[in-house]
This record gives C-alpha cells, sequence and structure tokens, in this order.
C-alpha cells in the first residue's frame, strides 16, 4: 500500500527531525558535567599550591590555605 501513498488510519504523523528525549538527556548530562567541573576547579584553587589547580602538591608538605 505504501506504493500508493496510502497510510494506515489513526499512524502518526511524520514529522521533521526534531530532537527527542535521549537528545533532551544528552544535553542535561553535557551540561551537568560542565557545571560539576567548573564546581571542582573553583574548589581546587582554594587547596592547590599558589591557587593554580593544575599544579601538584609535595606529597610530604601538604598545606591548606586558611
Amino acid at each position: 500500500m505504501s506504493q500508493f501513498g496510502m497510510q494506515m488510519p489513526g499512524g502518526r504523523q511524520s514529522k521533521g527531525n526534531a530532537p527527542d528525549v535521549y537528545t533532551a538527556l544528552m544535553f542535561l548530562a553535557v551540561v551537568s558535567m560542565g557545571v560539576a567541573v567548573a564546581m571542582l576547579w573553583i574548589a581546587s584553587t582554594k587547596v592547590a599550591p599558589e591557587g593554580n589547580p593544575l599544579k601538584i602538591q609535595d606529597p610530604n608538605r601538604i598545606q591548606l590555605k586558611s
């Protein structure tokens, strides 16, 4: 029947390409991951030597800023 362009009654109308639930969840996950990374970066600047989160602390002499 598809060769005649007929559709079943009550069938879903085909829409264009639209984001679905999984796309929205993936976007939410990426945003959440970005927020988590930002929070960790801010927290690590408080305990890192010289305020640089990429700098590694000396394991024999760990100091916390007060």
